[in-house]
Order: C-alpha cells, then sequence, then structure tokens
C-alpha cells in the first residue's frame, strides 16, 4: 500500500462526498440533527441527569459512526461497482488496498469530525460534561468507524445491485440504536440474551470503551483495563471484515 496513492484516492473520495447532495443529506445533515437533537431534547425535557445524557449521546454516538460508516461505505462502493468505477480505477495502477483503503480513510476522517462537531455543540449546550480522558475517546472514535467501514465494505458482497443499498443496511443502523440505547430503552424489555449478543456488536465495543472515558474516577491502568475488551472486540470485527473483502469482494457488478 503506497501512503501517496492511499492520500490521493482518499482526497478524490473527499471531493466526490462534498459534492454528494444524497450523502450530505443523509450522512451529514442526518447525523448533526440526531446527534445534537435527541440528546438536546432529553436535557430540556429530561430529569437533567448527567448518567441518562451521557447515555443518550454515546447512543445517539454509535448511530452516527453507523450511518457515517457503515451505510455510507455499503452506499458509495455499490454504486462505484455498478457504474463500473471501481473497475476503472484498478485500471489507473492503483493497487486494490490503495482503493478500498482511501475510501476507509476519508469516511474515517469525515465521521470524526462529524463526531466532533456534534460532541463540541453537546457540550455548549448540554450539561454533558467533557470526557475526563479525551485521548481514549478519540481512539473510540477513529478505531470503531475504521471497523465499521471494514464491514460495510465486506457487506456490499451480499448487496445485488445499488438501488437496495441502503434499505439492505438499514437494519444495522436500528440494531445499534437498541443495543446501545439511542432509540431508548427498548433493550430492557428484550430478553437478556440478547441483550449480550447486541454487547458484541462493534458499536457495543464502541459505547463502552467511550464511557470508560467518560468515568469521573478513572486512571490511565484503568482506562486500558477497560478498553481492552472492546478493543478486543474490534479487533475481531476488523478481522472478519478484512477477511471478507479479500475473500469475495467484487469488483464488477453481476451480469444478467
Amino acid at each position: 500500500m503506497s501512503a501517496r496513492d492511499l492520500a490521493v484516492v482518499a482526497r478524490f473520495d473527499g471531493r466526490i462526498f462534498w459534492r454528494d447532495r444524497a450523502a450530505l443529506s443523509i450522512s451529514v445533515a442526518l447525523s448533526l440533527g440526531l446527534g445534537i437533537g435527541l440528546p438536546l431534547m432529553m436535557d430540556r425535557i429530561g430529569s437533567g441527569s448527567p448518567e441518562l445524557l451521557l447515555n443518550q449521546h454515546l447512543g445517539v454516538l454509535a448511530m452516527i459512526l453507523v450511518i457515517t460508516t457503515f451505510n455510507q461505505i455499503t452506499i458509495t462502493l455499490t454504486t462505484r461497482r455498478d457504474q463500473l468505477v471501481l473497475k476503472r480505477m484498478r485500471a489507473t495502477g492503483l493497487s486494490d488496498r490503495d482503493i478500498l483503503g482511501g475510501e476507509i480513510v476519508n469516511l474515517v476522517v469525515q465521521s470524526t469530525l462529524l463526531t466532533a462537531v456534534v460532541s463540541v455543540a453537546l457540550y455548549s449546550l448540554t450539561s454533558l460534561p467533557t470526557p475526563r480522558d479525551p485521548l481514549l475517546y478519540l481512539v473510540a472514535v477513529v478505531a470503531g468507524a475504521t471497523v465499521l467501514c471494514l464491514l460495510g465494505a465486506a457487506f456490499t458482497v451480499i448487496v445485488p445491485r445499488t438501488e437496495v443499498a441502503a434499505v439492505m443496511a438499514m437494519p444495522f443502523y436500528l440494531l445499534a440504536g437498541i443495543g446501545t440505547g439511542g432509540l431508548g430503552p427498548i433493550r430492557e424489555v428484550l430478553p437478556g440474551w440478547i441483550g449480550t449478543l447486541l454487547d458484541l456488536l462493534p458499536t457495543g465495543a464502541v459505547v463502552e470503551a467511550a464511557r470508560a472515558a467518560y468515568a469521573a474516577n478513572g486512571t490511565f491502568a484503568g482506562d486500558l483495563a477497560a478498553a481492552a475488551v472492546p478493543a478486543l472486540k474490534l479487533a475481531v470485527w476488523a478481522a472478519i471484515g478484512a477477511f471478507a473483502i479479500a475473500r469475495w469482494f467484487r469488483w464488477e457488478a453481476r451480469k444478467s
């Protein structure tokens, strides 16, 4: 993988992203509205409990990451595959890793920036405290976004055509909302084993690590210990995504 080629592809993908009105309305506008609106509403009409507000923020954060990474890369790569853009990019001499890696870098940067905007807005407009360990919070967001991009790229293997990509990716957004509490306390009425399975999702690992970053009485050693299990979960999901991409990723549309 060439760092120069990777940067060129990421820059190219970034320009396309910010010129795509559909991507801006879904990935950016929805993320900002959801990420700021729901916690702000809870802060205004809720009990004012910092713990409830933090839970809402972290749950919505997981949903934002799914929208801006998993869903977006699924739609983008499926569209480029069906329009033969990926095939033409390979013909330029770019390696497969540079092509996919550039898109992943672009979306990880976009999702991290959106998360930063949402977080800063909530720190300013609500009673949400700032994380005690901002570095751990940043690492959790970046690692989670990267893994979700890998999984989204792998998911395109089973997406037959562009028109159904968004619909097929939607259940993962709902699972993230239910599993992390972004859609409310739905999981409390579900059987315990379902909650255990939801915690194994990469979004659950991101929320677990981010929560450790907000813990008021944590220490550096404690943060490392708290981040160990989420890091292991993300590493396993990353390996699954990378294996699926290497084994089954399709660069061209299926022939009818």
